[in-house]
């Protein structure tokens, strides 16, 4: 009876270790990191997006307008309506910004949006476009 118990526990034990280590095999390369935006600025270059740090000083990053397009862009954006809405999510691989995604207030009335002067040459503030973001938390 001692064998067939220990037999049974062993078996257990072996199982659930091999369950374990599927899911370690199957886990992401990529780690998200959410901030939300305290504003955003449309400019025919890009965007501005000013986004809230950890300690709730304001951030700044500008986005080419060459980072949203392409399948396999840099940048992606998706419009919604919801009360979390405007944040943006980073996503890291290797330590580094791989890509990110801007989730924005489909309105453009809305007060997290705004406009930079079209008189004024912003050219000078984007990265290049073959460049990531680079974000401090």
């Amino acid at each position: 009876m001692k064998r067939i118990t220990l037999f049974v526990i062993s078996l257990l034990l072996f199982s659930t270790a091999g369950a374990f280590a599927q899911k370690l095999e199957n886990e992401s390369e990529l780690y998200p990191k959410t901030v939300p935006i305290s504003h955003i600025y449309n400019n025919t270059n890009g965007f501005r997006i000013d986004y809230i740090r950890q300690n709730y000083t304001l951030g700044t990053f500008w986005a080419p307008i060459e980072w949203f397009r392409g399948a396999a862009s840099t940048g992606a954006i998706s419009y919604g309506n919801s009360a979390a809405y405007p944040y943006v999510t980073f996503y890291y691989k290797d330590g580094e910004v791989d890509h990110f995604r801007l989730y924005l207030v489909e309105n453009p009335a809305h007060q997290s949006w705004g406009f930079l002067d079209p008189n004024v040459d912003y050219s000078g503030e984007f990265p290049p476009v073959d460049s990531k973001p680079e974000i401090s938390f």
